[in-house]
């Protein structure tokens, strides 16, 4: 064999052959990424539930929703015994579950014998959304009362049919719903007896929902809830008759205006007169969405109010 051959050609195929034989195997490796990726995305509810997952890996739970579709809700166990409870708590609008204000507040509550369960609370669609800025009222808005600014949306509202936005809303509530049933079953299957409902902004609406409908919860807590104005009328009617609910109410001292439809005073007469068993608001020195500055005199309220039981 000649020189040439063996000071050129055989090294050419030397560093050919490795490249031909290793298409396969990246082209395999691509597959089974894709496919690690479309099962992430599966099991993908509420908003950045997958970036939460990846911050906190150890406290992540994967709650088993209707269908073949996974929640995500962050545990942390209590630190101390005597076990009081668990302490299930829901973010505000748009909010994941590992919101600092959540993790905030949970601490004091784990120092204490309290375990903490906190979930997110994803955005309606927008149609749904802006149905319940303008107080849920289709009759006006066919009508064509709705001028200026709100035109655009209205359209957007008026070209659906009343059956499409009925149902987005039924799934978005229902998907909600889901969730809180699955965390608050896995807290049960987990021996604690005594669940605390904690809801903060807009997830009041929902948390009061889930507690309508489910006697084993008795304690809720709402921190500086915020109502679209067609939620009166639906808490006095989810809430009416639930005489062995107790409800703590926790306001800015310093109310916004915009924050609510109607005073913290006037709210507790409407739901005592609905039926609920109690109804305690409470002024706190804080700011409207709180912060994460607010949070150990929020816990110390909840827990000064728990303990008073």
């Amino acid at each position: 064999m000649s020189n040439w051959y063996n000071e050129w050609v055989l090294p050419l195929v030397g560093l050919v052959l490795p490249l031909t034989m290793t298409g396969p195997v990246l082209a395999q490796d691509a597959d089974n990424q894709a496919e690690q990726k479309a099962e992430r995305v599966t099991v993908s509810t509420g908003m950045g539930s997958e970036s939460v997952a990846v911050q906190r890996p150890d406290d992540v739970v994967r709650l088993d929703l209707e269908g073949d579709k996974t929640g995500l809700a962050l545990f942390e166990p209590e630190l101390r015994t005597p076990v009081k409870g668990a302490v299930l708590m829901l973010a505000d609008e748009g909010q994941p579950a590992g919101t600092n204000l959540l993790t905030a507040i949970g601490e004091p509550f784990k120092s204490s014998g309290w375990a903490v369960m906190t979930v997110g609370l994803e955005t309606p669609p927008y149609a749904v959304q802006q149905f319940w800025r303008h107080g849920g009222d289709r009759s006006d808005r066919a009508a064509g009362s709705v001028t200026g600014d709100e035109n655009a949306e209205s359209v957007m509202i008026n070209v659906m049919e009343d059956g499409d936005l009925g149902d987005l809303e039924t799934r978005y509530n229902d998907r909600v719903q889901s969730l809180l049933d699955a965390a608050s079953a896995d807290l049960r299957q987990r021996g604690y007896d005594r669940v605390v409902l904690v809801a903060l902004g807009q997830g009041v609406v929902h948390m009061a929902r889930f507690a309508s409908g489910n006697d084993g919860e008795s304690e809720m807590v709402w921190i500086a809830p915020w109502f679209y104005p067609g939620n009166d009328q639906a808490l006095n009617e989810m809430l009416a008759g639930r005489g062995g609910l107790s409800v703590l109410h926790l306001h800015s001292a310093r109310q916004d205006s915009n924050a609510a439809t109607m005073l913290p005073s006037e709210r507790a007469v409407r739901l005592r007169d609905a039926g609920i068993g109690r109804y305690q608001t409470q002024a706190v020195a804080m700011r409207t969405p709180p912060g994460v500055r607010n949070a150990g005199a929020l816990a110390n309220r909840i827990q000064a109010w728990l303990n008073a039981d």
